[in-house]
């Protein structure tokens, strides 16, 4: 490998503060953006150069993610004439030096036993589990005294590699370094783009995606939720398409009522059935309120394409479609976080600005709202209290109405919310 053939490399700051560390192990937290994914490239490269004949890891929570966001980039990367050989199945390049970098999903952490490591880079860190690290990774640097470098938006204070963070800085072996960086100080995305984000974004996911805060998901789950949010003046617009957040349950089968007027969500009513009422029983009592001729927009639980509840060989959504509702759904089921998000940002986003009005007769949200609490040491919904379920049909409405964010297919970590 000579000069001539080395691919131009270009970094921020903040990337150069990184790189030139040589700490053995280095965690980095950043926002959205900041160019994680090129770091981690770039820093495979050079392990490859530096270690003829030695094997480095790149892990993402998942294969597809691996895949989809480092590959593209390593090949990009890497002159044709230092590759020997490419598989693009196993995801491995092997260099003309005998080095190889290898891309691994981490959701089968078992299958990475076993192997010598001089190098790793473990991508969004904090959505794989710990024994990644602890029982497989760790273990795999120790005969070569590989390096491991850490890079990852937070995932609140309940994980361990929030626990990880900590520790770095009291270390006391002087092995390691941490930094924290934005997505500004990234330098990669205009300070207007971040801006505009906060209008779709609630305040706290705002923080931890873009300032790579660690959030502390505990206590309320819909934090952005308040008095100013309930009015009488929620009221049902005749004119306008009824919009239907249902979340499928034997007991209770739920329903929440609202019309959008520009970008303003009227929540005026809620459908709450309980005493094992099926999704007939529903849609009947949905079209009694509201006749047969009102258009009826139904933004159901995703799942519910597939499941069959009624017990007559008719899924969840094709009952609904019977009755006359349009169905607007994703196939892929939406990530817990992703609809936290939704209700969070169209209750208060971080810009300040309140989306949704709701009516006072609609008991069960505002108690679902007002309740609702993270189970602990989990950043999930506490489902055990019985509350949850209002919620989620508001959710459902919120996420396909204001399209806060995408259905993931990508594993944990595939929330896209911008």
């Amino acid at each position: 490998m000579t000069v001539k053939t080395a691919p131009e490399i270009s970094l921020r700051w903040a990337q150069g503060e990184v790189f030139n560390s040589e700490r053995r192990f280095r965690v980095l937290v950043a926002g959205r953006r900041f160019g994680k994914s090129y770091l981690s490239c770039i820093e495979l490269l050079r392990g490859a150069i530096e270690k003829p004949g030695e094997t480095f890891f790149y892990c993402a929570p998942t294969y597809r993610m691996a895949k989809d966001i480092a590959w593209k980039a390593l090949k990009k990367l890497v002159p044709k004439i230092w590759i020997q050989s490419k598989n693009e199945t196993d995801l491995r390049l092997e260099l003309i030096n005998g080095s190889s970098i290898e891309l691994k999903g981490t959701e089968n952490a078992m299958a990475l036993r076993g192997r010598s490591l001089s190098g790793v880079v473990l991508d969004e860190a904090a959505f794989m589990d710990s024994e990644v690290w602890f029982e497989v990774i760790r273990p795999s640097l120790a005969d070569k005294q590989g390096w491991a470098l850490f890079i990852s938006t937070p995932d609140g204070t309940a994980s361990w590699f929030y626990d990880l963070w900590c520790y770095v800085a009291s270390d006391p072996t002087e092995e390691w370094q941490r930094w924290c960086y934005t997505t500004i100080e990234g330098g990669n995305v205009p300070k207007e783009e971040v801006e505009a984000a906060r209008a779709q974004l609630d305040a706290r996911t705002f923080r931890q995606e873009f300032e790579a805060s660690f959030e502390n998901l505990s206590g309320l789950v819909a934090i952005s939720f308040g008095d100013e949010n309930i009015s009488k003046e929620s009221k049902d617009i005749s004119v306008a398409p009824l919009l239907l957040g249902v979340d499928f349950n034997v007991d209770p089968m739920s329903g929440i009522c609202a019309v959008r007027d520009g970008e303003i969500l009227y929540v005026f009513d809620e459908i709450i059935m309980t005493g094992g009422a099926t999704t007939w029983d529903f849609a009947e009592e949905v079209t009694r309120r509201y006749g047969v001729d009102r258009r009826i927009i139904a933004c159901p639980d995703p799942t519910g394409g597939a499941r069959k509840t009624a017990g007559i060989g008719a899924t969840d959504h094709s009952i609904l479609r019977r009755s006359g509702f349009n169905v607007s759904s994703p196939k892929a089921p939406w990530k817990i976080r992703d609809k936290i998000t939704a209700v969070n940002t169209a209750l208060l986003d971080a810009a300040g600005d309140r989306r949704t009005v709701i009516h006072p007769r609609c008991k069960e949200l505002i108690k679902s709202l007002r309740t609702l609490t993270y189970a602990p040491n989990t950043g999930l919904p506490n489902k055990n209290l019985g509350v949850d379920h209002a919620f989620d049909a508001f959710g459902y409405l919120c996420l396909q109405q204001f399209n806060l964010a995408k259905p993931q297919t990508l594993g944990q970590t595939g929330y896209r919310i911008y």
